[in-house]
């Protein structure tokens, strides 16, 4: 059982977060990995992957995620979320 990748609501910016794993901050694992999520494709200049159709299963709109990957301790995101990304066929 895999427990990454999957959402979680970033307390930051209230917006949904890939997480991707673990990170270690100050020698403890107290972090996670993770890259933003936005409806718009102009969230950063090093490019963006599209996720459609859009996990959030409320939302028909196209996610975008950014290929940056950003380091942040587990406190400021939220719960899980039950959203799965679809595999393409």
């Amino acid at each position: 059982m895999s427990f990454f990748p999957h959402f979680r609501i970033y307390k930051k910016n209230k917006h949904p977060a890939l997480i991707l794993g673990y990170a270690k901050i100050e020698k403890r694992r107290d972090g996670f990995i993770f890259r933003k999520a936005s409806h718009s494709p102009n969230i950063t200049k090093r490019g963006v992957d599209i996720i459609d159709p859009n996990p959030n299963p409320k939302d028909q709109k196209p996610m975008y995620i950014e290929k940056k990957k950003r380091v942040d301790y587990k406190k400021k995101f939220g719960d899980k979320l039950p959203w799965q990304i679809s595999q393409k066929k």
